[in-house]
């Protein structure tokens, strides 16, 4: 049944992707390097709205490099990116800082704060923005976000009184507080174990289909790869070596493509 109720969501998101063609982000030969150590070379980016893209590769292959250029926390030295119809290169500060805004970053670590409350997290992208809600805003928005992950009951715990897989799900929706566009996820199933992890993923697709949000996940774990992808491309040394649905790609004849999909 649980197998059934993936499918079933996944097929209505693609039958609402395939109905447009247009693109959330779009990238034509990006490259990047970091001294004499190239990271991407002439990637070709192009990503959906309301699809989920499934980025996969070997550590050091420029998956995470990749995120950040999306969201402009690194600038390609060549080639052209377009986030939201907005080429990331012609941006003001101030330009690239309200798109921003509408990408969501899910870090790898969660990075909730320490030191403040959940309450005091979730609320703290709201109070930082220009168009700052009001109090009694601010407290609703929080109390919907934490709900909709299921952890409503956890709004004045620290973080230290949660675990890993509540410190994702409270992390995702901080995330989502500012109801991104896009949403750009490094490995969100790192050091969970099997049934969090699919949880976590679950929950990825639920929220994708909720908000209509077009998303990159960058991830080793296949179960989260099955469970969210539309489509799928692997990245080796910088360069996209295969694309498509899951199924194709595992049972693909190259075998350097195969071998992402062993356990």
């Amino acid at each position: 049944m649980e197998r059934s109720a993936q499918e079933g969501k996944k097929d209505e998101i693609n039958r609402t992707t395939a109905n447009g063609n247009e693109k959330a982000v779009d990238s034509n030969s990006i490259s990047k390097s970091f001294g004499s150590n190239t990271v991407l070379k002439d990637i070709d980016l192009h990503l959906k709205k309301n699809e989920n893209l499934v980025v996969m590769g070997r550590s050091g292959s420029g998956k995470s490099v990749l995120l950040k250029c999306v969201v402009g926390l690194v600038t390609p030295d060549s080639g052209s990116l377009t986030v939201l119809g907005k080429d990331l290169q012609e941006l003001e500060d101030h330009e690239l800082n309200e798109l921003r805004r509408k990408v969501g970053y899910l870090f790898q670590g969660g990075a909730l704060y320490d030191a403040m409350t959940v309450r005091e997290n979730m609320a703290f992208p709201l109070k930082r923005i220009p168009d700052r809600p009001s109090k009694s805003e601010i407290q609703d928005k929080v109390e919907e976000a934490l709900d909709s992950v299921g952890l409503i009951e956890s709004i004045d715990k620290m973080p230290s009184e949660l675990s890993g897989g509540m410190k994702k799900r409270i992390a995702l929706a901080r995330t989502l507080i500012l109801e991104p566009e896009i949403m750009l996820y490094d490995e969100p199933t790192t050091g969970l174990d099997i049934i969090t992890s699919k949880e976590i993923s679950n929950l990825m697709l639920e929220m994708q289909e909720k908000h209509g949000i077009s998303s990159i996940t960058v991830t080793h774990d296949l179960s989260c790869a099955r469970i969210t992808s539309n489509r799928i491309c692997i990245l080796r040394d910088g360069n996209f070596i295969a694309e498509g649905k899951y199924e194709e790609l595992e049972n693909s004849e190259n075998k350097e493509v195969n071998s992402f999909f062993k356990n």
